[in-house]
């Protein structure tokens, strides 16, 4: 039997898009970021703890770690639905069947087009990154959170997959009705200049 999504993250009350990764399985997440060539950004300071972040589709991951003041726990946490959903699929757990409260559900395969369409070094993804290193304590975390979560959610739903059409190729787009040869022929002669007028 594999592993659950819920023995590798945890819903957290940070945010309605703020995952927990479980002790046991911070290290695979920090493999599996590290093969996956995301814009990182990482936050040092003397009297706080390193926090690292990685941007991810509508959010990214974050990790404290370190010594300094925080009211956060050290750990590794999710941020977004997208960007949870395309991690435990790369971490080969399957995810929620059913989408969260709020989450705009969309297919893994749209998920996977969006990450390779993804800049590496665009300017909105490294800041998308230097954001997430500010969540060093649980009041910045939620801002994050909520900020990241607005954002998704004021983007466009995504477009419905273009419909094949219900007709052959070799068919004709333009209705053709029957036409009685009568109605083309006029009962009036042409004149010798050749219009009628």
């Amino acid at each position: 039997m594999g592993l659950s999504w819920t023995d590798v993250v945890r819903a957290t009350t940070l945010g309605p898009a703020v995952f927990e990764v479980a002790p046991v399985h911070r290290q695979r997440v920090r493999d599996w970021l590290a093969t996956q060539d995301l814009p990182h950004a990482v936050q040092r300071d003397v009297h706080a703890p390193t926090v690292e972040g990685w941007a991810l589709l509508d959010g990214g991951v974050t990790a404290v770690s370190g010594y300094g003041l925080t009211s956060l726990p050290h750990g590794v946490r999710v941020l977004g639905f997208a960007a949870l959903r395309f991690l435990l699929a790369g971490l080969g757990v399957e995810g929620p069947a059913e989408p969260f409260p709020a989450e705009r559900p969309v297919d893994l395969a749209e998920l996977d087009r969006r990450h390779r369409a993804t800049a590496r070094d665009s300017p909105e993804v490294r800041e998308q990154a230097e954001l997430l290193t500010v969540c060093r304590d649980a009041v910045l975390l939620r801002w994050v959170a909520a900020t990241l979560f607005q954002e998704a959610m004021a983007a466009p739903a995504p477009a419905a997959p273009p419909q094949p059409p219900d007709r052959r190729p070799d068919e004709s787009t333009v209705e053709m009705r029957p036409v009685d040869p009568a109605a083309l022929v006029s009962a009036e002669s042409t004149p010798p200049g050749g219009s009628r007028r």
